[in-house]
């Protein structure tokens, strides 16, 4: 016979659909129905309408949140096996975990401040995670919690990372083009072709370089990916981590090749054939925009190669691959 201490050790385990059907029911509530923010004429709205907002915010730069829950749902069911010998082992610091996010949500409440309203959402989902499932369970699904993150708009970022990388990329593109012994000049995110005999400034090429043109879009975006294949591909925590934040360098060097494309397009073709108009972008335009996320997915793939392997699991590949070309080319 258990003494009391031991029952109360940690509460039973309950079936999945209770688990499932509670977590969506009190989500969905606070989210879907439960007036948190004020909108106009001091009426209340949802927090999934101000999420709403931020996903269709200028230019959809955290459109890609309507797709992270989703994603972590089928990265669990994939990688399922990874928890198959665990078994549910309630945890009464869930509990816990939960009466911090009713206090989080509710302050956010009070302030009528949506992002303190995103970060107990997140609170919530560690401490329904915890309470229905233990701390191993937490402990292995921890990636999934972080990438789960990534559902929020965090729109005040935006204003504090475009600015510097407008000005990273400008840099970078006029020191590569008077490296390469092009003449350029520089005011304030726009380059153009110096003056010279009957040929205005401007003339010959001219890139002004957007908040849209910043890598912003591609960096927010490619952290995603890189948090999702570093779930898939390494298991490590902390070379998943090195991965998520070298999404940042392998955005920055892909729109730099987006921007040489558009250049070297100026001044091969034309500047309408390369870039357009900005209600009308060229399609080649369109297309170099597409090189960010080729580079970059590039990078990521050698980088957690070289993280899984080492340099020498690169130099491995090289190896037999030659090996092969000459077996291939017979006697």
């Amino acid at each position: 016979m258990s003494s009391p201490r031991n029952a109360l050790s940690s509460p039973k385990p309950l079936p999945i659909a209770i688990v499932v059907g509670t977590v969506a029911l009190v989500m969905g509530y606070l989210y879907f129905v439960f007036g948190y923010s004020t909108g106009y004429m001091f009426e209340r709205s949802t927090l999934w309408s101000n999420m709403q907002q931020g996903y269709r915010h200028d230019d959809y730069e955290w459109v890609f949140g309507y797709f992270v829950p989703p994603a972590v749902l089928i990265l669990a069911l994939v990688t399922r096996k990874r928890y198959a010998d665990l078994a549910p082992r309630p945890s009464w610091l869930g509990l816990a975990v939960l009466a911090l996010a009713c206090f989080v949500y509710f302050g956010g409440y009070k302030a009528n401040e949506k992002y303190v309203g995103y970060a107990a959402g997140q609170i919530f989902v560690a401490g329904f995670i915890l309470w229905f499932l233990g701390t191993e369970y937490f402990r292995r699904a921890f990636w999934l919690w972080v990438l789960f993150g990534m559902t929020w708009p965090l729109i005040f970022l935006i204003e504090p990372i475009s600015s510097p990388l407008q000005l990273l990329m400008t840099k970078l593109t006029e020191v590569y083009l008077k490296v390469t012994g092009v003449d350029v000049l520089r005011s304030g995110t726009s380059l153009y072709s110096p003056p010279s005999e009957g040929v205005p400034a401007g003339e010959r090429f001219s890139l002004g370089i957007a908040a849209a043109c910043s890598g912003l879009r591609s960096l927010f975006a490619l952290t995603m990916v890189s948090m999702i294949y570093g779930y898939l591909a390494l298991k490590n925590g902390w070379h998943r981590l090195f991965l998520t934040f070298a999404a940042v360098p392998f955005a920055i060097f892909g729109n730099f090749i987006r921007m040489l494309l558009l250049y070297y397009g100026t001044v091969w073709v034309s500047k309408e054939w390369a870039i357009g108009t900005d209600d009308h972008p060229s399609g080649f335009h369109i297309s170099a925009g597409l090189m960010v996320f080729i580079v970059a997915l590039l990078c990521m793939l050698v980088l957690v190669q070289i993280l899984n392997g080492g340099l020498k699991s690169l130099r491995r590949k090289k190896t037999r691959s030659r090996v092969v070309g000459n077996d291939d080319e017979g006697p």
